[in-house]
């Protein structure tokens, strides 16, 4: 008989995310963006235009016509990067998005670049929360969306504009714990929601830090921190990404941390789809397979090799 993955409640540790109240938010430089740890800032942008008008039907009203790819079919169980993005991905416009976020299915407007939709821009301000250089502001729209748990390589500003989410965060320093993918190394096999603690056991050595994200706040987690949200319902949401990227040593070191045994992936990777130029399936919400992303850093594209 087959035994079912524990909920992570039941045996994993958790904490909660630190957070701060307003009248708290002058200690964000100082206790904690310093030194590179995440905190929840309860309301800190609530006046924003972006969280007082940003509705289902507010898109709908101002951008129904807008062309948008979202991830559709999304999987309900196990990690999405078990998925591959050509099974999940279908160009609309707008209305025909929320027409299905309006029944109930499972998809997703995923790190969609804020600046098509024109005028959006003048209703959030990430300046004064996120401290330079950004790099740019991505769009989230998605009914019971699970981004899956990875890790990204800048300091992140997300602020929940409509609805709710539930965040996991693990620090890189249990990278070990997490069972990355070998062919994409920023990307967990680990379901956070619901662990399968039998195949993956490490996982219950792991503390993630936990928090229910609602409309005005922000969590500023650092570049190399594992995250997952789960959206509860229709969501809106919004990512800044900024700061300084990790560096190709860091990247090495991350790498090591969660397995040496991941090169060997790695390099074949970096000459089959690098030097041979071959073909490649991309996971659901992924970058390209790591060793082709580090034979790209190596040998840029469009320039002489």
């Amino acid at each position: 008989m087959k035994n079912n993955p524990v909920q992570s409640s039941e045996i994993v540790k958790t904490v909660a995310i630190p957070e701060l109240s307003p009248h708290q938010f002058y200690r964000f430089e100082s206790e904690y963006h310093r030194y590179d740890k995440p905190v929840i800032l309860r309301g800190k942008v609530a006046h924003w235009g972006a969280v007082r008008e940003w509705t289902p039907e507010y898109f709908l009203a101002h951008y129904g016509n807008q062309p948008v790819t979202p991830s559709i079919n999304l999987p309900k169980q196990a990690t999405p990067y078990e998925s591959y993005e050509t099974n999940h991905r279908e160009k609309m416009i707008m209305s025909e998005f929320l027409h299905r976020l309006s029944e109930g299915q499972s998809c997703y407007i995923d790190q969609s670049d804020i600046s098509p939709f024109q005028g959006l821009e003048n209703d959030f301000e990430f300046s004064e929360i996120a401290k330079p250089p950004i790099a740019f502001v991505s769009l989230w729209i998605g009914h019971d969306t699970r981004s899956g748990l990875h890790y990204d390589n800048m300091d992140n500003s997300y602020v929940q504009v409509f609805g709710k989410k539930k965040v996991w965060l693990v620090p890189p320093g249990e990278s070990r714990y997490v069972y990355p993918f070998a062919d994409s190394v920023s990307k967990s096999k680990i379901d956070p929601e619901n662990p399968d603690l039998q195949k993956y056991p490490k996982f219950a050595r792991a503390t993630p830090l936990i928090a229910t994200l609602e409309p005005g706040d922000m969590l500023y987690f650092p570049r190399g921190w594992w995250h997952h949200f789960k959206s509860i319902g229709t969501s809106v949401s919004l990512s800044c990404w900024h700061g300084q990227t990790l560096t190709v040593q860091q990247q090495v070191k991350a790498v090591n941390d969660a397995g040496v045994h991941l090169w060997g992936q790695i390099l074949r990777d970096f000459m089959w789809h690098g030097v041979f130029g071959k073909a490649y399936q991309q996971r659901l919400f992924s970058t390209p397979p790591t060793g082709k992303m580090l034979y790209d850093l190596i040998f840029p594209p469009g320039k002489t090799q």
